[in-house]
Formats: C-alpha cells, structure tokens, sequence
C-alpha cells in the first residue's frame, strides 16, 4: 500500500500543473515571457488626402474590378500606368499595394516585397494599412524563405501593433523555429497560448512549446509542457508515451512508473510489450507484486501470451513478491506446461524457506524424477535434499542425497560440510551411548558388590 501511494504521489506532482488559458505552467524560459505587443491604447490619428483626381479613381476602381473578375493582367497595366504617371503619395501607395497582391499571388516574391516596402517607406496611408503591409513583406520572405528578413518585419510590425491577433504570434514562433532560433520561439508560442481559449486550438501551440523545450535540452520544462497536455488532452497516447520517455531521460523512474501505472489504468497501454515494460518497471522499483499483477492482468485480458516465457516471468515475480501460494501455483503450471524439474526445484526452495520440509522432500524428489536441471540446480536439489531429511531426523537419507550433492562443483564443499557434520553428531551419539552403557554397568556392578557385603 505504501508503494502505491508513493506511485500515486509522484504522479500528483507530474499533473499538478493549471489547466487554465490564463495561468499556463511555467519553465525557466517561459516565466518571463511578456506581451511583444501593446495590449490597449489607439493608434495616433493621421490625415489621409485620398485621391487627388476623379480619372485617377476611376481607373482604381476598373482595376479593381478587373481583379475580382480575373484579369489580373488587364488590371496591371492599368495600375503600371498609374504609377508610371503619378507622384502622389497617397496614390502610389494604393497603387503598390495591389501591385504588391498581383506580384504575391503570381509567385513573385521579390517583386512582392518591393512594392509592400514601397507603401511602407511612402507612409502615406493610415497606420493599419502600414501594418498590414509590413506582415506582407514578412510573408513575402517567408515564401522566400528567408526567415531573417521575415522576422525583422514582423519584429517591426509588433513594435507598433496594438493587440495582434494569436496568428501574428504564431506566425512569429514558427518563423523563429524555422530559423531554429528556439529560444526566441518560445515566448511568441506561449503568448500564443495563453490567448488561445479552444483546446483543439491550443494543441499545435502546446506540440511547438514542447518541441522547443526538448531541443534546448530543457527535459524539466519538457515534461511540464508534457503533463499540461496530457491534462487537456488524457487519451492522446503519444503524449503519455513522450512523457514517460523524458522521465526516464530525466533518470526519474519513480516518475515514469507513475506515468505509466496511470495511463495503464486509463487502457492506453494495449500491447504485450507496454504490459511488460510496465511490470518490468514495478518489479524494478521493489513492487514485485503489482508485476506480477500487470502481468497476470494481461494474461487474463489475452494482451499478455500464456506462453512459458511469460509464465516464468509471471512466477519469478511471485516468488520474489513471498506470495507462495500463487508463487508454487504459477510453477505448477510451469511443471505442466514444460514438464521440466526446474520449476519443482524452485517450489521446492520455497518449502524449503517455510520450513515445510515434507512438502520440500516431495517438490526435490519431483524435480529429480522429472530433470531438466542445470547443474547448480542438480547439486542444490540433493544439498536441500539432505538438509530436509536431516531436519526430519532421517540421517540415512539425508547423507544418501548430500553424497549426491558431492558430485557437483558447485555444491560440494557445502555437502562435504553437511556430511561430516552429520557423521560427527552420529559419532557423538554413539560415544554418548557407549558411555551410557559403561556407567549402567559400573553402577550395576557397585550395587551387587554392596549387596554381597550386606
């Protein structure tokens, strides 16, 4: 029981992580993680002049259309002209900003970033369509690749935005992770999170904070991302499979037991191998008995083989659990199945400890009759043999198997011992015997002596 509190301790402190949007686990990197943007206020006001002709409106507008329609070229050749013919801020402005979508959609992202940074530079449109185009350039060089450039600009798009969208921040996290600047990545993606209120859209989140934590080798903040998830998400196996790795990569195996005795008790773990590995584990901790309830468990559910290999393992178990009865009945079907004296040895050896000796002599004579035995059985068999029926007091018996005991390597000075102690102590006896019969005869002797004199 005190075992089973320790497992269920350990887990505690695995999962006692928050589950709420607004107070997220906290690691070395993200206990300091701040809004990279303002979260109130309003943009300072800026006069826009608008068109300065009606003609140039108008071909705005056709343009425009010719786009919505389609005819994407018909609509850049008239914004070319209207920016070969201008030089009206405002104008240009508006006229790089749709040659700048003509250039993105086309796949030109070179041309793309010269007409969005044109708008930028021009500064002649108000502050959100400025915003705007900065993201642009940096999706534009996204699509480049060039993941440098795309951070600068939308670096410079935060230093002015006020409460961006969870998508800038995300955006902002993968650029950095593309770049494989994990550190930096770390803060946007969880500032991400912490905006985000739907679990099935917190998940990609919480899988790039993870992935980020475990490059930079940071397995304590990876196993705190990793019991957050597996509370809003229980059922995801490969969560409780990452986490029980990185616990055991963390050297804690009180930790990992208890992730997996708990995802084994929800029914995620659903193989012969994830039984016994997880059997393995209690046995590994000093809980031999729980092993070999995972085992016997699987066994009755059919994940587990009812092999002999499983068999052994399920008996090994037992009988280092001191749980002889179930321990002598899994040997038993062990001597059934493979018909080998080992397994009567071993039921043998428990007797043996209990002091059983009838039961010991029965279960060693079995293992002899049935073979099968290496040979330090063999010589333990007859030494433990011998020791049983000399307990019984049949001395006889017990020197015929310890001179058996004699012919193994192994077990021969033991023997060697336990015979002369046997013929010693027979000896003595029958010292003491004789010794007994002389002075019945001395007395005999005094006595009639004295009765004659009488």
């Amino acid at each position: 029981m005190i075992r089973k509190l320790a497992i269920f301790t350990a887990l505690a402190s695995i999962l006692s992580v928050s589950t709420t949007a607004d107070a997220l686990v906290s690691t070395k990197y993200t206990g300091s993680c701040q809004f990279l943007a303002k979260e109130t206020g309003k943009y300072p006001e800026k006069k826009v002049k608008g068109f300065k002709s009606e003609a140039t409106f108008k071909k705005m507008q056709n343009a425009n259309q010719l786009m919505a329609d389609g005819n994407k070229a018909q609509a850049k050749a008239i914004l070319m002209e209207i920016k070969n013919s201008s030089s009206d801020s405002f104008t240009l402005s508006i006229v790089n900003q749709y040659l700048a979508r003509l250039a993105y959609d086309a796949g030109n992202f070179n041309q793309a970033v010269q007409y969005a940074r044109q708008v930028v530079e021009l500064d002649a449109l108000p502050v959100n369509a400025i915003l705007s185009m900065k993201k642009q350039v940096a999706y534009a060089y996204v699509a480049k690749k060039d993941y440098k450039n795309a951070i600068n600009w939308l670096k410079q798009y935060f230093d002015q935005v006020i409460k961006p969208p969870v998508s800038d921040y995300k955006m902002l996290a993968q650029l950095y992770y593309q770049d494989k600047q994990y550190k930096s990545a770390i803060c946007p993606s969880y500032i991400a999170l912490k905006k985000t209120s739907k679990a099935k859209d917190k998940e990609p989140l919480y899988k790039m904070l993870f992935g980020m934590h475990y490059r930079l080798k940071d397995l304590a903040g990876s196993a705190k991302i990793l019991a957050e998830m597996i509370n809003f998400y229980p059922n995801n196996k490969q969560y409780w499979e990452q986490l029980y790795s990185i616990e055991h990569q963390r050297g804690d195996t009180k930790a990992a037991l208890a992730v997996s005795e708990l995802a084994y008790q929800k029914g995620l773990w659903t193989t012969e191998k994830e039984i016994k590995n997880l059997a393995s584990m209690h046995a590994n901790n000093g809980s031999p008995y729980n092993a070999a309830a995972r085992i016997e468990e699987g066994i009755k559910k059919g994940i587990v083989k009812s092999n002999v290999e499983n068999l052994k393992l399920l008996a090994r178990f037992l009988d280092q659990a001191k749980a002889d009865d179930k321990a002598i009945s899994a040997y038993r079907r062990l001597i059934n199945t493979t018909g080998s004296g080992k397994y009567a040895f071993r039921i043998g050896n428990i007797h043996f400890s209990k002091e059983k000796y009838k039961e010991a002599i029965s279960a060693f004579n079995e293992a002899v009759q049935k073979g099968g035995l290496s040979s330090s059985e063999a010589g333990n068999t007859y030494l433990q043999l011998g020791a049983a029926k000399f307990y019984l007091g049949q001395e006889a018996g017990a020197i015929q198997a310890l001179n058996k005991a004699k012919n193994y390597e192994q077990t021969r000075k033991s023997a060697t011992s336990w015979v002369g102690f046997i013929q010693e102590k027979q000896r003595i006896r029958e010292l003491m015997k004789k010794d007994a019969a002389e002075l019945e005869a001395e007395v005999a002797a005094e006595t009639e002596k004295a009765e004659e004199t009488e």
